[in-house]
């Protein structure tokens, strides 16, 4: 019986080891460099005390004290080292040097900076984006827009986008529904309001005539605090069975709540040639044909996004055209021209901006610089504000990624230094 005890324990210690050791190769990609060389010397460890019991090269008792003296004061030099180096001053004694004393990373933001030399507008790279949405209206069909954040996909190209149609057919309105986390179905319907206390005294009167044999206070308790209005979504179907023409473009869609997401998967399903909205705060149905409604909508996708929620297949299905909008330089450089900053300035900007999302796609920034924050430099820079000194109080410090006291990476600080020392005081040339 023992022995098969012993069996047992041996089966369950061998599963047990390899589920241990998948999951330390698993969490081994996202483990600092210390975590990874302990993994490497103690595997390296247990393998030869293996091919050492194997071989009988020495007894078990000596290979297990072997074994635990190597990792065990493998453990202790990993921690020792990981511990210590962060508490290591910087090489000039602790002060601060300049960007171009700084050595920087192989993998800085600067290296992804274009050639010197090079023409400016010939280096931005092409969007035809708006050309591929253009297309999608002008053939009444249905447009999802997803891309980063703050690239211009709702102000700066969908909503341009139907203002042009819009100008060739002036019966058809544009209506912008900002989703938002808190966002739920009733909203879109008949969304509760406080009520206030003119429009609560006025209708307590009016009930007090129909029914003059109830005490002013019971109604008054029956009303409460609260009136609804009509939501967006219901204002556009009740507008549109009345004849007029509407696009409704959903501004951050996946930002909504599962419930809202689920009545604008149902209001996009066509019956019988007409679209059909069923108000369950009222229980009335509205419904118009297919052509006096056209729906857009723009979101953020991916998992950087942590408000956000997964599209649903179906919902996405809903969508005839699905387009992906990233930064576009091109019309970038062209903002802030209009802003007032000169073209070769502005040209640089636009180069910072690609040299730091090309950084952050590689995984050395935290985030990248957006269109929005862009356009707030363009400001400051065309009142007269260097661009180089300015950038620091503006959008560093969004860009880096924090210790866990929330202390800036000065790694990713300096890179950034670099490549607006390198643009703006290296001479890039027109």
């Amino acid at each position: 019986m023992k022995n098969w005890f012993v069996a047992l324990g041996g089966v369950l210690g061998y599963f047990a080891l390899i589920f241990l050791y998948t999951l330390g190769a698993y969490l081994l990609v996202r483990s600092p460099p210390w975590f990874r060389y302990l993994f490497g010397f103690s595997s390296l460890s247990i393998f030869f005390g293996l091919l050492a019991r194997t071989f009988h090269w020495a007894s078990v008792a000596h290979i297990v004290l072997a074994e635990s003296i190597l990792i065990g004061g493998g453990t202790l030099f990993s921690l020792f080292w990981a511990f210590f180096s962060k508490k290591r001053p910087d090489p000039g004694g602790g002060a601060q040097r300049s960007p171009e004393e700084r050595p920087g990373k192989s993998d800085s933001p600067a290296t992804f900076l274009p050639a010197e030399g090079g023409d400016e507008e010939a280096d931005l790279p092409v969007s035809r984006v708006r050309e591929e949405i253009g297309t999608l209206l002008d053939a009444g069909l249905s447009v999802l827009v997803y891309g980063p954040t703050g690239s211009g996909k709702t102000s700066g190209v969908l909503m341009e986008c139907l203002r042009e149609r819009q100008a060739g057919d002036a019966e058809r309105s544009i209506l912008l529904i900002s989703c938002s986390d808190g966002m739920e179905d009733y909203d879109l319907l008949n969304r509760p309001v406080p009520a206030s206390p003119q429009e609560k005294a006025r209708t307590l009167r009016a009930m007090a005539r129909e029914h003059p044999d109830v005490r002013i206070g019971s109604l008054s308790r029956l009303f409460g605090d609260w009136d609804r209005a009509e939501g967006p979504l219901r204002s556009a179907f009740r507008r549109a069975a009345g004849g007029e023409r509407l696009t409704i473009v959903f501004d951050e869609l996946n930002r909504s709540s599962v419930s809202a997401l689920n009545l604008i998967l149902k209001v996009m399903d066509p019956v019988l040639g007409h679209y059909e909205l069923f108000d369950f705060t009222t229980g009335e149905r509205l419904s118009c044909p297919l052509d006096r409604l056209v729906f857009c909508a723009t979101c953020n996708m991916g998992e950087g996004y942590g408000q956000t929620r997964e599209l649903d297949w179906s919902l996405l299905d809903r969508f005839p055209g699905v387009v992906f909008m990233d930064y576009d330089a091109r019309l970038e450089k062209q903002m802030l021209m209009d802003l007032g900053v000169p073209p070769d300035l502005a040209g640089r900007m636009v180069h910072v901006a690609l040299a730091l999302r090309e950084a952050h796609r590689t995984g050395n920034l935290a985030a990248p610089l957006s269109t929005r924050h862009l356009k707030n430099w363009g400001r400051l820079v065309a009142d007269g504000a260097d661009p180089e000194n300015i950038a620091p109080c503006l959008w560093v410090n969004r860009l880096v990624s924090h210790d866990r006291l929330g202390f800036p990476d000065k790694d990713q600080v300096h890179g950034i230094r670099e490549v607006l020392g390198r643009t703006f005081r290296g001479g890039r040339k027109s």
